[in-house]
């Protein structure tokens, strides 16, 4: 009966061991991080894809206002879901070629993970909201040499002026 009981006692002393070991050493870092600023990749000034899509809608919207009085307000209604359903998949379309492009550039500047970063909280006069804007942001500090930002539109830019022609 003693047997069980030292047994158990060595496992346990070395379970706590190799736990306390394993919890002392923090997990090698496999990988490099790179950050893009997605507001600043969806901005229609920067853009030339999402202000296409912008001044699209926007005549869409028009057209359909000029209609809108014949229609009763469920039609309306109808129409202008119909109209954000499209536009919001168009806008799906541009971050996909984002998240792949975001890839590809990372990949091939040695980075494993992009993670958003929005800009630094502006202070509006009046502003009620910029304890939320701090709050929204989940990184506080990135050197800007892993920022893939400024290429992303560019490459984005680049291969949708290419499709245009």
């Amino acid at each position: 009966m003693r047997i069980p009981l030292v047994a158990a006692a060595l496992f346990g002393a070395f379970a706590a061991a190799f736990a306390g070991n394993a919890q002392d050493k923090p997990a090698p870092s496999t990988g490099r991080t790179a950050v893009l600023n997605l507001r600043d990749c969806m901005d229609k000034s920067r853009n030339l894809w999402i202000a296409e899509i912008e001044l699209e809608h926007q005549k869409q919207q028009e057209a359909d206002a000029g209609r809108a009085t014949d229609l009763n307000p469920q039609e309306r209604q109808r129409v202008r879901t119909k109209n954000l359903d499209l536009n919001n998949r168009k806008r799906l379309e541009v971050y996909t070629e984002i998240v792949r492009l975001s890839g590809r550039i990372a990949k091939d500047r040695g980075f494993d993970l992009v993670e958003r970063i929005d800009r630094f909280p502006v202070l509006e006069p009046g502003d009620p909201d910029v304890m939320g804007q701090i709050d929204r942001r989940a990184i506080i500090y990135y050197d800007p040499g892993v920022d893939v930002t400024s290429a992303v539109l560019e490459q984005l830019n680049r291969d949708y002026s290419a499709r245009k022609r």
